[in-house]
């Protein structure tokens, strides 16, 4: 019986994908598993499924029996791809599964800097409510109408467009692949970086992270943003100069900002964003909806099937 090996317990999969693969054996283990472990029950794996565990050379050697690793997602940073396919190891992903939950995510995270959500709840909470209160100290933000500069047009940018345009939103976006026919298509005008940032209300970034990205938001194009503009990260924490961003939210020479990612996950309770009553975190989630797992669960449960039957999977990541 081939062999699933689970390297972390989130992202979980369906029970329906799991139903589709009663006859493997599948080993989940635990989030924060040591690595004596994971080595001891890699050795006889076939199928290894990573959605957020580092996937090393050193791990793919271990794995005598290793046909394939699955990513319940897009990003494939945390996997050696390049030392997998070396080896004839398949590297699959799920793209586009969790397109609609990121993308929801970002708007919510819009509506929730713009309209200082979390920060009035706190204020209700705390017994605030009258107009010398909280109602005094925030006016909030509308979407409606305003510049939304997108970092990244694949699958969530595309989406996050989308729904951009239900709130009558102007889209400036900025990709590595402009064209007049994706221009026309998405509905959005593509401009250079230093542009988008300058006249974006709210720069929302959904790029993967590839060595082109990686630090592409530095603390040149922070410092063209409007002060009342704000910054939404879906996407991964490197893409932005943290250090730059901190500084601009702390200094108010930006509005504000909204994070799904941060540079070290867990972040502990002592991160430098948290002294700041501009930004709002949440914790790497705006893939976790039960339509989105269901959809990666499932994509990754017909990988393992397609591969086992000897076919070659749809989506093998070549790099």
């Amino acid at each position: 019986m081939a062999k699933i090996l689970f390297v972390d317990e989130r992202p979980a999969m369906s029970e329906r994908a799991m139903d589709k693969l009663r006859d493997f054996s599948s080993v989940v283990l635990p989030d924060g598993v040591s690595a004596q472990t994971l080595f001891e029950e890699i050795r006889d794996a076939k199928y290894l499924v990573s959605g957020a565990y580092r996937i090393t050379a050193e791990h793919i050697r271990a794995a005598q029996r290793l046909k394939c690793i699955l990513i319940p997602g897009a990003g494939t940073e945390h996997v050696d791809v390049v030392y997998a396919h070396e080896q004839g190891i398949y590297v699959v992903n799920a793209p586009g599964a969790n397109s609609i939950a990121v993308a929801e995510q970002a708007i919510a995270l819009m509506l929730a800097v713009g309209r200082s959500i979390p920060q009035t709840y706190a204020g209700v909470r705390a017994g605030e409510w009258v107009d010398d209160g909280i109602r005094a100290r925030v006016e909030g933000t509308e979407l409606t109408s305003q510049t939304l500069g997108l970092i990244g047009l694949g699958n969530i940018g595309t989406r996050v467009a989308q729904y951009a345009k239900g709130f009558d939103m102007e889209v400036l976006c900025c990709t590595r692949r402009p064209s007049p026919e994706r221009e026309r298509t998405a509905g959005v005008k593509f401009a250079p970086i230093n542009e988008l940032m300058q006249e974006a209300d709210f720069v929302v970034i959904c790029a993967a992270l590839t060595s082109e990205t990686k630090g592409l938001v530095g603390e040149e194009q922070i410092a063209l943003m409007k002060k009342d503009a704000y910054l939404i990260n879906v996407a991964r924490a490197a893409i932005v100069d943290n250090v730059a961003l901190y500084k601009a939210l702390k200094d108010k020479t930006i509005a504000g900002a909204g994070l799904d990612v941060l540079e070290k996950e867990p972040p502990g309770d002592k991160h430098p964003f948290f002294e700041l009553d501009n930004v709002v975190v949440t914790p790497h989630l705006g893939s976790r909806t039960k339509g989105a797992i269901d959809r990666a669960s499932m994509m990754i449960a017909n990988e393992i099937l397609r591969v086992e039957a000897g076919e070659k999977p749809i989506h093998w990541v070549c790099e």
